[in-house]
């Protein structure tokens, strides 16, 4: 979101708020567009087209009301980008198999440009991604090679790498803490925190969200097809995409922390490869035109693009009213240090962090986000170390809590804050703010949750 946030310069106040949910909407966009127009050129027959993306509708939708699934899909999280992105790099296979056998240095420098794009991409928008990138490569390579010789995969090779290099000079500053997080939310000891036994997540899927039995049986019912009637691809390479899309879900599940967020690449892959399999035509006549191909993808992205005009105005003032009440308490009492001690929908790192930066009430202070040290299994002084040195340390009460996942530390970390600085402030919301200084913001309506 910086990167995308730079096209849009300073943001002015809380109207530019909705740029941001275009810009992202249109990378989405684009991903989406990208899918397609691979689809196409890869032999995508349009009536598997349409059934794939009723089995994405019936997994992702609306149906039934409440649907977890329906909910974070729509959430504008990066996991949906990460999914749109990892669909259409593992789409870089059947693309390459059915591209012309023979090119120019310039087509396979131009290759390599593509696969960069979307490999770095990815890259910085998710470590999970790393695994396309590790298993994608090598395969992009060797098919390159195979078909096209050796050069070719050279050529290709050294475009990647050279328009790679900003990704890898990211991944040198910060690469080290990003995959030691990834390690450990996923399989470290953090991992634990959200377990939840495979057998019970797989059921609360299907609970929440039949639909993906769709998915899965149109998946099995195109192998079983393929294997009765042995078509080429039944045992042949063409069959890569998918072992790619299920090897990425076989580490998933093999994580002690399982949402169904991070399945997107899954969820969205898999009607979709097995409809491209189940077209299963000539190679070299299956594509179709790069013209038509093009006109299809760009119009596609433009009706995205219209169909996400109204998230200019998705943004909510009222998500960081509890955010600028804190900002305000801490102006009135010069608190150049706020901890915030817990995390929640409606006050947490991001929102408060951005209320201070948008806020009319702005103040030069430094924000602490929650530790969860207890993860780490590190001491509880530590804990009270952090709080005896801040100025200003934030509270909110249980019931505002949307996750099962509590920091079981926080009655002695607040009965420390009480300690330390004494009786709080609630500012509403269920919000308790612990100060040296306390003042009374006045006339600051916040509306109860």
């Amino acid at each position: 979101m910086t990167l995308l946030g730079l096209c849009l310069g300073p943001s002015s106040g809380w109207e530019a708020a909705g740029k941001f949910f275009i810009a992202l909407t249109a990378l989405t966009a684009l991903f989406v567009a990208s899918s397609l127009y691979l689809l196409l050129r890869s032999g995508m027959k349009p009536f598997y087209m349409v059934v794939g993306s009723l089995c994405l509708f019936a997994a992702l939708g609306p149906y039934p009301s409440g649907s977890h699934a329906h909910l974070v899909a729509t959430a504008l999280l990066g996991d949906s980008l990460l999914g749109w992105i990892a669909f259409t790099a593992v789409l870089l296979i059947p693309y390459e198999l059915n591209a012309d056998s023979s090119c120019s240095a310039k087509d396979s420098l131009a290759r390599g440009l593509m696969w960069a794009a979307i490999f770095s991409m990815g890259a910085i928008t998710k470590a999970s991604f790393w695994y396309f990138i590790l298993v994608l490569v090598p395969i992009l390579l060797f098919l390159r090679m195979r078909t096209r010789g050796l050069r070719s995969a050279l050529l290709a090779l050294l475009s990647l790498s050279v328009c790679s290099v900003p990704v890898i000079f990211f991944c040198f500053i910060y690469g080290q803490t990003l995959f030691k997080n990834a390690y450990t939310s996923a399989f470290g000891h953090a991992s634990q925190f959200f377990y939840v036994p495979l057998w019970k997540f797989l059921i609360l899927t299907v609970r929440d969200s039949p639909g993906m039995l769709l998915s899965l049986a149109f998946l099995v019912a195109v192998v079983w097809y393929s294997i009765v009637r042995r078509r080429d691809f039944a045992l042949g390479i063409k069959l890569l995409p998918v072992l790619v899309v299920i090897g990425y879900c076989a580490i998933c599940l093999a994580s002690s922390n399982r949402e169904i967020r991070f399945y997107f690449p899954v969820v969205i892959g898999i009607p979709f490869l097995a409809g491209l399999l189940i077209s299963g035509t000539d190679p070299k006549t299956s594509g179709r035109s790069p013209g038509s191909s093009t006109l299809a993808a760009v119009l596609v992205f433009f009706f995205l693009i219209v169909a996400a005009i109204p998230t200019m105005w998705r943004a909510n003032r009222q998500s960081i009213a509890l955010g600028e009440a804190i900002v305000a308490q801490a102006t009135a009492s010069n608190a150049k240090h706020i901890l915030l001690a817990t995390d929640t929908s409606t006050l947490n790192y991001s929102l408060l962090k951005l209320a201070i930066e948008i806020s009319s009430l702005q103040s030069d202070v430094e924000l602490t986000p929650p530790t969860f040290r207890f993860l780490t299994g590190a001491p509880i002084e530590d804990d009270f170390r952090d709080i005896r040195k801040a100025d200003l340390v934030v509270f909110q009460d249980k019931t505002a809590f949307d996750s099962p996942y509590v920091n079981p530390r926080l009655p002695e970390q607040e009965q420390c804050a009480r300690q330390h600085f004494g009786e709080p402030i609630e500012v509403g919301g269920g919000v308790r703010i612990y100060s040296a200084a306390v003042f009374n913001v006045e006339d600051m309506e916040i509306p109860e949750r």
